[in-house]
This record gives structure tokens, sequence and C-alpha cells, in this order.
């Protein structure tokens, strides 16, 4: 039997967790010579609510326990085949070769190619959102092949066994005979976010000519040229994601505006290269745009960041300009097209851009009547204050999230914000169900972060805000020093949200909310208690031990759960995994806790009987 384990581990932020995501140098635009090291970066911290992967551990469960349907089993096998068919070998050597008539490897034989121009001819006869879900399904099990392979990069999934196939992304005959089944007119969704290898297919896509979403994210290899001579031929294209291809600027961009117009509604243009001018082109000429994602996008960023996660400069930043720049020359030109930019625009991303208050305004007053999801987190924006009068004067509210994380928000910007939205009607209240307030910074006396004493100032708000149901107050490390306000927030709104992000100096008693209420007097409660809604807590760097299994184990629909460097051990985990059937995702980085070598592997130790849990 394998001895006990004590955990003895501080749980006191690493200097690592203290540090901002990347480095000190922040994420604002690099050099041309270092556009991987800007991905990277910028990555880590845009999906820091997902927590650290090197002690990730996984395992698969069905949802719900629903069993899967015959077109599901279908579909798999569908795709499993499909896989196979790519995989046929070339000819033997010295034999003739034949004229394929699919259109890739030329040394197959006869019987193969016309067998594969047939299964070509039956997936285009396939109905639309099947064939779309088939070649999902196809390039899914390739990614998981390879992943599995490869290790997936250091991440560990659970109860699922090694696929024998796997798709060599990197043969070109294979990967033309995957575009040469799926890249066709009748083709309405194409995601290569997986393949490793664009090149090769990048001019296929001009074959799709009725191709309404495109998702080419983080493909950093793709060139700025060959994917601008393919755009034009996609003139239905309605949704297109471009987030990571820092090699894509304002040729393609350009292109993609004369091509689209009236038709283009979703872009996600994070982390390219594109400047001022391709974004004019884009506002000016796509009317219908209601998704405009530019995080650290290279027009507006620095050419040397002006701010970091930990250290705020609050100089002002040296392309400020730009997003002014950007709104005026734009609105002139979309005249010609008879449209205000950006006037039917739901969601707008700027995180990490020189965007100040200024520019903030100026973009509001086009687009603050339809606006519901505002992103202006690590920005040069100071004060929420232009962000309420122009939302507040509208005639009814209608922003649903809003994400301000690392802004040096002062309590008064803040109740500023949240006192007059609690005044609003319940149906407008509702509708807000997302609030980002990590990494606040503690800027002067007036700016003094996010702390108990500024939490308890915007509480009462907050709780009038029935729909609020994803909060993330993380690396604020002044909060949670006390025990109020962050019990009452647990008890009021913690129990209905349903991701929590409190990577904070969290103590177990904090958690006690997620109890069901106690009656008073020995009476009997009126009406039942539901039970907490959490799906996804994160605590990591808390000061939570395995008391806190307790309160956590209420939570029945959990799935996933973040506890890096904490107190935990094996007993914390035996106790949610008797009573969270649905977790399915824990990161254990650095729970002394918890054995190293079932750090990645908890589910697959704890389904062998592995576990040795700790005693009292």
């Amino acid at each position: 039997m394998a001895p006990k384990r004590v955990a003895t581990t501080s749980s006191a932020p690493s200097a690592k967790r203290r540090k901002a995501p990347g480095g000190g140098s922040g994420i604002g635009a690099p050099s041309q010579a270092d556009d991987t090291a800007r991905l990277i970066h910028a990555h880590h911290a845009a999906e820091h609510a997902t927590g650290g992967t090197s002690y990730l551990s996984r395992r698969s469960v069905n949802q719900a326990g629903r069993l899967r349907s015959l077109a599901d089993i279908s579909l798999q096998a569908s795709a499993e085949g499909l896989l196979e068919t790519l995989k046929l070998p070339p000819k033997a050597p010295g034999a003739s070769a034949s004229v394929s008539s699919v259109g890739w490897d030329k040394e197959r034989d006869v019987a193969s190619t016309q067998e594969a121009a047939a299964l070509r001819e039956y997936v285009r006869s396939l109905p639309e959102a099947l064939a779309t879900r088939l070649m999902g399904a196809v390039v899914e099990l390739a990614a998981t092949a390879i992943n599995d392979e490869t290790d997936g990069g250091g991440i560990s999934v659970s109860s699922t066994a090694p696929l024998p196939l796997l798709l060599s992304l990197n043969d070109p005959s294979q990967v033309l005979a995957l575009a040469t089944i799926f890249l066709h007119s009748n083709t309405t969704k194409l995601s290569f976010h997986a393949i490793s290898a664009p090149a090769l297919l990048v001019g296929r896509i001009s074959a799709c000519t009725n191709l309404r979403e495109l998702d080419m994210s983080s493909l950093i290899t793709l060139g700025d040229q060959a994917l601008a001579r393919v755009l034009p031929s996609l003139s239905r294209l309605e949704k297109i994601n471009l987030r990571g291809c820092t090699k894509v600027g304002d040729a393609s961009v350009i292109a993609l505006s004369k091509a689209t117009e009236q038709r283009l509604k979703v872009v996600n243009l994070s982390l390219t290269a594109v400047t001022v001018k391709g974004l004019i082109s884009l506002l000016a000429r796509c009317s219908a745009l209601e998704v405009l994602k530019l995080a650290n996008v290279n027009g507006l960023v620095s050419s040397s960041p002006f701010h970091a996660f930990a250290d705020i400069d609050l100089s002002p930043p040296q392309n400020e300009k730009a997003v002014m720049t950007l709104v005026d020359e734009s609105t002139n030109a979309a005249v010609g097209w008879r449209h205000i930019p950006l006037s039917n625009l739901r969601t707008l991303k700027l995180r990490s851009t020189d965007c100040t208050e200024a520019a903030l305004g100026r973009l509001l007053v086009l687009c603050a009547l339809s606006l519901t999801r505002l992103d202006i987190s690590y920005t040069a924006v100071k004060s929420l204050d232009i962000v309420s009068r122009a939302l507040h004067t509208a005639p009814t509210w209608q922003l649903e999230k809003l994400v301000a994380s690392g802004l040096p928000l002062t309590p008064a910007t803040l109740k500023g914000f949240f006192e007059p939205l609690a005044a609003r009607p319940e149906v407008e209240r509702s509708r807000f169900h997302t609030l980002k307030l990590g990494s606040i910074p503690n800027a002067s006396i007036k700016a003094p972060g996010l702390t108990d004493t500024v939490l308890a100032g915007i509480l009462p708000y907050l709780e009038t805000l029935s729909g609020l149901e994803n909060v993330s107050f993380f690396q604020n490390w002044d909060l949670g020093k006390r025990a109020e306000p962050m019990s009452r927030f647990m008890e009021v709104i913690g129990r209905r949200c349903k991701t929590l992000d409190l990577t904070i100096p969290l103590q177990d008693y904090h958690l006690e909310g997620l109890f069901p209420p106690l009656a008073e007097d020995g009476s009997t409660l009126d009406t039942p208690i539901d039970p907490p809604r959490l799906q996804t807590l994160i605590l990591d760097s808390s000061k939570i031990t395995d008391a806190a299994a307790g309160p956590i184990s209420e939570c029945h629909d959990l799935r996933a759960l973040h506890v890096a460097e904490t107190k935990i051990s094996t007993r914390f985990l035996a106790t949610l995994m008797a009573a969270c059937p649905l977790l399915s995702n824990v990161n254990l980085t650095s729970c002394r806790g918890v054995p190293v070598t079932q750090r990645r592997t908890w589910f697959e130790a704890w389904a062998r009987g592995d576990v040795v849990v700790d005693e009292v």
C-alpha cells in the first residue's frame, strides 16, 4: 500500500502566479520577428479562466447520462471509415501509374480512386448539416489521434483509448484527399483550427462558393496574401474567425470586406497583424457587423506594451489615436455605402489595445443602442463612467456581459455603474449575466483595487442582478482577507452562479454559503431551496483545505474544479467524486497532498482503485 500523503504546502500564491501571465513585458504588439511569442503570451492571458494545464486531468462523462443515438454512432463510424480511406497505400513501386479522378495521389490503383470518387459524390449528396458534422468529426478524430501520439501538450485525456487511425496532415496526398471530399460548392461551414498544414488547403477553399462560416484560428503560418487570394470567391461568408493568425493583415481584411459587404456578421481578428487601414475598409463596407473582436490586434496596440498585468503603467499609450482615426475615417467612408458603421454591433472586444475613454466613447456613440457584450480589459480605459453614460442613456438596458479586468477602477466608478443598473426594471437587470473584474490594480489611494471594502460597497447592487451567473474576481489578492463580504457574496450570488473564478486568498468559511440555509428556531423553510448551480469553480492559489469539500459537495452539477496550489488532499477529492457525478475536469497543479503521479491521471487512478485516501 502506498504511504499516506500529508498536504503541507503553503496556500500563498507563488511568484509565478503573482506575476503577469506572459511575463513582465505584457501582451502588447511585438516586433515582426516575435509573432509567436506574442501569440503565446496573449493566449495565456486570455485563457486564464481555464486554469493551468500542467496537471490538468480530464475524463469523458456522458451528458446527463444520455445514451448515444443511432445517428451519433453512425456518424462516428462514417468518420472513422473516411479516415481509413484517406490512408489508402500508394501503388507498389514499379507498377504503372493511374490517373486519379479524385485529384490526389496518382499512384493509387484505379479501384481505389473510383471508390473514393463515389465516396466524394455521396458526401456531396448528404444534407448540409450532416455533411458539416461529418467533416467536423473527421477533423476531430485526426486531431485527437495526433494529440494522443504527441501527449497533447501535457494534457491527459482520461477514459479514452488511443485511436488506431491517424491522418498524416503533413502528407499532401491525404490533405488534398480531405479537401476534395469536403471542399465543394455545397460546403457551408469549415474549421481548419486543428489542421497543421493549412497551406495545402487554403487554395481549395475558393471552391466553397456557398461558404457561410470559416474558422482558421491559431494558424500562425497562414500568409496574408494566400488568404487574400481566396476570400474574393466567398461572397456569402457571414462568420470568419482568424484569431491568432499573426501573419494575416490588411490585404486579407480588405479582400474580405469587398467580397462580403452586407453579408458579413461575425469577425474575430484578435492577435492578427491587421492595421487601421484594413479595419477602416471592414467598418465602412460591412454594414451588418454584429460581432467584432479586436483583442491585441496589431494596429491598435503600441510597438512596446504600455502596461503589464501586475504593474499598470498609467502613462498615455503610444497609439491612443488609432481608434479615433478608425472611427472618423470609417464613418466618412461609410457614406458611400449609406450606413453608419457598427450600428448593428452586439459584441465588441478591445482587450489589450490602446483604447482610451475618449476613443471608447467615440465607438459607443455608434453602437451603444445595440451593444450586449463589451470587453475592455487591459486597455488604457481608467473609468467606467463613459460606458455607464452611454448605456444608461439608452431607452432600455441591453448589456449582458462586461469584462473590465486589469483596469484601475475606483470605488466611485464601480458604484456609478452598478447603482443605476440596480434601479432598472427587473426584466432589464436580469439580462446582465457575466461580470469579470479580475486583477484590478492598486493604482492609488483613490483606486485601491478590488478589496473587501470595495466589494462591500457594490454588493447590494450586485444582489439585485438576478441573471448574474458568471463572475470572475481572479488575482485580486486583497479580496477575501475578511469574513465579509465574501461570505455574503457566496450565500446570495455564488449559489446561483454557473461559473466562478475566485483565484484570491479565499478561506474555507467563505464557502459555507453553499450549504442550504438553516431554518430558525426549529421551524421549517416555507419553500424548498435549490442546490447551487455551479458548473465551473476556480479556486487556484486560495487558502482552502480539505474542510472545503463539505460545501463544494453541495454543487451536484459541478463539471470543472481548479484547485492549483492549495492544501487539498486525496480526501478532499474522494468526497467530491462521491457527491459530484459530472465532475470531469480537475486542475491539481502543485497540490502536494495529491501524489504527483496522479495529478494528471486522477480519474484513471480513481477508477483503478489506486488512490489512497488520507485519514483525518
